[in-house]
């Protein structure tokens, strides 16, 4: 076990964490939510597949008292209701709010992330103009939407919020608590309050877990992405320059349900990117019982996560709505498989490393519950990034293609 493991172990054990309070963390979720306008949307596709298969994709919302609202284009899912869960990361909002901004990596317990399950279902009489109004308020340009794509709105009602942003594990928030916070941004302060004569001790910790804050943020490497035509350069460049991917899998917690959760990723470092990410699942994390349960999982990508693509003002995605087609997309789904070679452990570490220096943990030794190093074997790939629907984009051809802007014209 490495120091900076030890430590957050130890003062975890310790010391009562602030954020574990129910009312604080059900504010911090309606205040993720408030800040936030799209998210990665896990669900079972149960149509043709036996047993069913996982997909995802990326939808913005709009929220009224919490309530979660979605434009979803008619056709694309025929089925008036059916369960599914959205994934948020503040690693997602805004450059004044984005933990880019804190100095925390996107894995960072400190950086929020939640994940709201339960049933999408088809809003009727008074839900559609109260989702209307939410979703317009927020995404303008939904309004003008082209009619005959036939956009209907839909509601996520829940019946599970999960969330971590502080140390000490995830933890359910009860949805009644939930609608009845007001949204606030709890930051806790570490460690919290303790008798006197552990001072010394505490001050030790502190100065181990802050010192992680003086290490250099990474250099911008965001160039602009390729012409939407080079559909395989594109769709590369998306998943090198991303930090962090939302993992979907079928979840063992919630019976079968589908889920998602937040993962920091690494593909490769110029010439040595592979175009299939390697991330790192603590043992007791609920994607890492997922996966040990049935390994079929699909990482998505948007670029309304990358920070670069963030205009001046504070627009995500170059300024374009996260949902609007031209806002690249990539959901790869497969199988997650553990590196077993030293090798390619220690490859995985060291790029981890140099694409994550706040997240210095994980190539010092990693969690200190344990875990293992994964990467995707895909099965088939979604990708998109213009007008007309998914773009023809084999595995074979997204493999061969190169992420790097020098290799993209």
């Amino acid at each position: 076990m490495n120091m900076m493991a030890m430590l957050l172990h130890m003062a975890a054990a310790a010391f009562p964490v602030q954020s574990a309070a129910a009312d604080a963390a059900a504010e911090t979720s309606r205040w993720i939510v408030l800040q936030g306008s799209w998210g990665f949307v896990t669900t079972l596709d149960t149509a043709d597949a036996k047993p069913a298969l996982l997909r995802a994709e990326v939808l913005s919302f709009g929220e009224s008292h919490g309530r979660l609202f979605f434009y979803i284009m008619g056709g694309f899912r025929d089925e008036s209701a059916y369960p599914a869960s959205i994934t948020m990361s503040q690693a997602a909002l805004n450059h004044t709010t984005s933990c880019d901004q804190a100095g925390v990596d996107p894995e960072d317990p400190r950086c929020a992330k939640i994940t709201f399950t339960g049933q999408m279902t088809l809003s009727s009489g008074a839900d559609v103009a109260t989702g209307k109004a939410a979703l317009f308020a927020k995404h303008p340009q939904m309004e003008h939407w082209p009619a005959s794509h036939g956009f209907q709105v839909y509601e996520l009602v829940l019946s599970d919020i999960w969330m971590i942003d502080f140390y000490g594990g995830g933890a359910n928030i009860a949805p009644k608590a939930y609608f009845a916070a007001t949204p606030k941004h709890n930051v806790p302060s570490w460690p919290p309050a303790v008798e006197s004569q552990a001072a010394g001790t505490v001050e030790e910790e502190v100065s181990a877990l802050e010192a992680v804050r003086s290490v250099p943020a990474a250099a911008a490497t965001v160039s602009a992405p390729p012409p939407h035509g080079q559909v395989a350069k594109r769709a590369r460049w998306l998943v090198y320059h991303s930090l962090w991917t939302s993992v979907g899998t079928i979840s063992v917690h919630l019976n079968g349900k589908p889920w998602g959760n937040v993962r920091s990723v690494a593909d490769g470092i110029g010439a040595n990117s592979t175009g299939l990410p390697v991330l790192y699942l603590p043992t007791p994390d609920p994607t890492a019982v997922d996966i040990h349960a049935d390994a079929h999982a699909t990482l998505s990508f948007s670029e309304a996560a990358l920070a670069d693509r963030v205009t001046p003002k504070g627009q995500l995605c170059g300024a374009k709505d996260p949902e609007d087609p031209t806002c690249a997309r990539l959901h790869m789904v497969g199988v997650l498989k553990p590196l077993t070679s030293a090798a390619a452990q220690a490859t995985a570490a060291a790029t981890m490393c140099a694409r994550h220096p706040k997240a210095t943990w994980l190539c010092h030794g990693g969690a200190h519950t344990g875990g293992k190093w994964f990467t995707i074997e895909p099965s088939s790939l979604f990708f998109l990034d213009f007008y007309g629907g998914a773009a023809d984009l084999t595995i074979k051809d997204y493999l061969a293609a190169s992420p790097l802007a020098e290799d993209a014209k």
